[in-house]
């Protein structure tokens, strides 16, 4: 039989990442521009310590702390605290003031951030507009180029290095139009739970500097098939584990779950419909 390769992805029509960033920035300024002042101060279910104001000001915050050269701690909590604590104070108008301004110049950048940080940025992005739609209860943009960008991002830096560090059988993981073998067949790294996931961050490390995702050429054992949307949302900590079993698997799910969790993305315990 022949054997089909690990990996075979099929990108969206070609759009740069700041053209993509930037249809996305506009969509959450027209969502939320118009909404009450009630919901605009609505906690976000996907991140409760934030508001719908909260999550829109750390976005905003990404953009100025760019323009800034201020990356030291980027992506951590306290670099997003900061965004957030430093707009708590301003009206919505002032946020999506400041975005407006800083927003095109990181678009205008976005292209050349080293390795696959420009996709991260496009999946932070996304990931929060999502976010924002669940919280007012206003969903679309599901097949957005963003949300291309970012199921890809996180199968790739995330899925294929957490099956592969904990040994798992590889995975046949069907996307949209978008096919990887996750797991390697190799016997896992070892350690706890902690360790795991310390192994796969410093395997996560390098793809995101540049370095090929983590897939084999073998033979799957079963197979994943999800739409890119939910991968997505699952891969960044917005499915529970019951929410990931319940996927179209071949296979029993249960040892692939906490393969779900990755960074700083942990699976709630709570599912989140959307």
């Amino acid at each position: 039989m022949e054997r089909k390769p690990a990996l075979v992805v099929t990108l969206p029509p070609m759009h740069a990442l700041g053209d993509v960033y930037k249809a996305g920035r506009e969509r959450i300024t027209e969502l939320v521009a118009v909404a009450p002042l009630d919901e605009v101060r609505r906690t976000v279910p996907a991140c409760p310590d934030w508001t719908v104001h909260d999550t829109v000001a750390h976005l905003s915050g990404v953009c100025a702390d760019i323009v800034a050269g201020n990356i030291e701690g980027v992506a951590s909590d306290p670099w997003t605290a900061a965004q957030v604590d430093r707009r708590r104070s301003w009206s919505l108008e002032q946020v999506l003031g400041e975005w407006t301004e800083l927003g095109p110049q990181v678009e205008a950048i976005a292209e050349f951030f080293p390795g696959r940080t420009g996709s991260q940025l496009v999946l932070d992005l996304t990931t929060h507009e999502h976010d924002v739609r669940q919280a007012l209860g206003r969903p679309g943009a599901r097949d957005a180029a963003g949300v291309q960008i970012g199921s890809r991002f996180v199968a790739e830096v995330g899925l294929c290095t957490s099956v592969a560090v904990r040994g798992l059988p590889p995975l046949e993981v069907i996307s949209g139009d978008n096919r990887w073998v996750v797991g390697t067949g190799q016997p896992a790294a070892g350690g706890d739970e902690q360790a795991l996931a310390a192994a796969a961050m410093e395997l996560a490390g390098q793809v995101m500097q540049g370095g090929e995702p983590i897939t084999a050429d073998v033979e799957p054992v079963g197979s994943l098939k999800i739409e890119p949307f939910e991968l997505m949302r699952a891969l960044t900590g917005r499915r529970s584990a019951a929410q990931i079993r319940a996927y179209d698997w071949s296979v029993d799910p249960e040892p692939y779950v906490p393969a779900f969790q990755f960074g700083p993305f942990t699976t709630p315990a709570d599912d989140l419909p959307e």
